[in-house]
């Protein structure tokens, strides 16, 4: 038997193996340790009938000096474990290598355990953010050296000053990721030599973002959070591809805007349905793919906020969040992007602004059920429009400065406001709110007569647990879907050289139907004024593009033509909402019929 052809790795594994429990392998002169192996391990077995083997054996049993190197080269994994169990560290060593493992008191175990340190490595990360990754990192770059350099180090690479004893503490008694070396009197600090590859793995993982500069101390809270949704995230998507790749792939072949909306009305009818139809077309939207003409110009992104408004009790929070996050008690599935979006229950305008420096070169969705209470505050127009925009904010208060930083998030809201029998007031006292509303995909919430009889129907049903099951079948599937599309097209690098990223095609005929919407609009418009502005269109085409996402597996092109029903839904959405703010100043139904002429459209509010 041969053991000469081993991987590199698994040799060098072993050198670093021997060298930590049996260094007096290769002492120039003769000891107890070395004799009782040669002894024990290398005379009680059949020579193997290599010349390095039979060189290694030869030198052993002269007394010569003999190299680790060459030991490790040439014995069977069995010779190896006795050998460690006749070291006399054994009991104060561990080994946690990708071939072999070693506990305390010279338990060897032939398999590796860097699943283990890696688990260690991501807990760090999760409990303690840029500080845990400025300590690893740096200790994953120096061979062994003093607290106060390591500290140095960690400080350079954080980004400010910091005096981590109790943090490398905790990386030696908790998880096992840092030793104490050298002497009492000279004391320094090291990573296992063994576990450094899979650290190093787990690090370039989280490096793969930029991590941003934290400057307050909600921020730097808030980046263990989002180190948790990532990893929510990371691990949805692994074990999909793993375990789900076929299925979905075969689901989506035969997914379209159409299925979801046939679902969607199957379980809450005709009206309501198209709330939720908006909060699962944004899901798919927050990849914020190209958008290009027919020509391959650029027209735009499909990246889109979405504000569901009007009276208490019409089902906003139930689309917005239940839908999208999954209710426990209710027995409501997740239909949304695992670890994407971050509910802000509670959250105050100002908590916001300052931990969004956490989501720098990120892209997550903010779900804000309360958003009036966000403008009980003054100055909160400027840098929340800023926000939507996924600009440049910059917060000044008499006592703190936030930013200047780049946010590039989304917002799906939720507010209250005073629906009249024709138009609607906004509560928010602010008078400059309308440039928030104008910077939303924005979704009116009027409490008619068939609204609250689909409404109490629905809520029956799910007394009842009669909409559940159908959510368990369905809700999955689609979640699958949309993160593995979300993921192809955010180019996450589990799915990149698999699957390719796609544009949407804007057609001409979605741009002819918004054309065709817009006069129409125009020639019933009773006043002189148009109180929308040309954004709506625009977010007509996000959403319809949005849609046309679903068809992802549909088509082997690099570009998904706009779907037809995500086009009409689109209009009649322009539709209803230039007539919601034109204050209903032109006959709504009458422009639905002459777009559509003999079409059936769907009565959206």
């Amino acid at each position: 038997m041969s053991y000469e052809n081993l991987p590199e790795d698994k040799i060098k594994e072993r050198i670093i193996l021997l060298k930590r429990f049996l260094p007096h392998l290769e002492w120039d002169w003769p000891n107890d340790i070395r004799a009782k192996i040669f002894k024990i391990v290398f005379m009680s077995r059949p020579q193997l009938n290599t010349p390095k083997y039979m060189a290694v054996y030869s030198r052993l049993q002269s007394n010569m000096s003999v190299r680790i190197e060459d030991i490790a080269e040439c014995i069977s994994d069995s010779q190896l474990e006795e050998m460690i169990s006749l070291s006399p560290s054994k009991d104060y060593y561990t080994f946690r290598g990708k071939y072999y493992t070693v506990r305390r008191g010279g338990i060897f175990e032939h398999r590796g355990s860097w699943d283990e340190v890696r688990a260690a490595v991501k807990e760090v990360l999760k409990t303690h953010g840029k500080k845990g990754y400025a300590l690893l990192k740096a200790l994953v770059e120096v061979d062994h050296a003093p607290f106060g350099f390591i500290a140095t180090k960690a400080s350079e690479i954080y980004g400010d000053r910091i005096y981590p004893s109790h943090l490398i503490a905790e990386l030696r008694d908790r998880w096992d990721l840092a030793w104490e070396v050298g002497s009492r009197q000279y004391p320094e600090w090291a990573m296992p030599e063994e576990i450094k590859p899979a650290v190093i793995e787990v690090l370039s993982e989280f490096e793969i973002t930029p991590i941003p500069p934290l400057r307050t101390i909600d921020a730097e809270q808030e980046f263990l959070m989002i180190i948790k949704m990532e990893e929510e995230f990371k691990n949805y998507l692994t074990n999909l591809i793993k375990n789900r790749l076929e299925e979905t792939i075969e689901f989506g072949k035969n997914f379209s805007p159409q299925t979801l909306i046939d679902y969607l009305q199957d379980l809450f009818g005709p009206v309501i349905f198209f709330d939720h139809l908006l909060t699962i077309s944004q899901q798919y939207s927050i990849c914020d793919s190209d958008i290009i003409t027919e020509e391959n110009a650029k027209a735009g992104s499909v990246g889109f906020n979405l504000a569901l408004f009007g009276e208490p009790g019409t089902g906003k929070t139930f689309a917005s969040k239940d839908m999208i996050l999954g209710d426990e008690r209710l027995g409501v599935p997740a239909h949304g992007l695992p670890g994407i979006n971050r509910y802000c229950g509670g959250m105050t305008p100002a908590k916001f602004i300052a931990i969004g420096e956490a989501y720098q070169e990120r892209r997550f969705n903010f779900i804000i059920t309360e958003f009036n209470d966000w403008f009980k505050y003054k100055g909160m127009v400027e840098p929340l429009k800023l926000a939507m925009e996924r600009g440049t904010i910059r917060y000044e208060t008499k006592t703190y400065t936030v930013g200047p930083y780049r946010f590039g998030s989304f917002f799906s809201v939720n507010y209250n406001t005073e629906v009249k029998e024709r138009g609607y007031e906004v509560t928010v006292s602010d008078p400059n709110f309308n440039a928030i509303e104008d910077r939303m995909l924005c979704r009116l919430h009027r409490l008619t007569k068939e609204k609250y009889s689909e409404l109490a129907k629905s809520q029956r049903m799910l007394m009842l647990g009669k909409l559940q099951n159908k959510m368990i079948n369905m809700a999955p599937k689609l979640r699958d879907h949309l993160t593995l599309v979300y993921a192809i097209q955010t180019r996450n690098p589990k799915v990149v050289g698999t699957f390719i990223e796609k544009k949407v095609i804007l057609t001409n005929e979605m741009l002819n139907l918004l054309e065709k919407a817009s006069d129409l609009i125009l020639e019933h418009l009773e006043a002189k004024i148009v109180q929308f502005s040309p954004r709506l269109e625009r977010r007509a085409i996000q959403l319809a593009s949005a849609m046309s996402l679903m068809k992802y597996f549909n088509t082997r092109s690099d570009a998904i033509p706009i779907d037809t029903i995500a086009a009409k839904m689109a209009a009649q959405f322009f539709i209803e909402e230039a007539w919601i703010r034109s204050n209903e100043g032109f006959p709504l139904y009458e422009v639905m019929k002459k777009l559509f002429q003999n079409n059936h459209f769907h009565t959206l509010n």
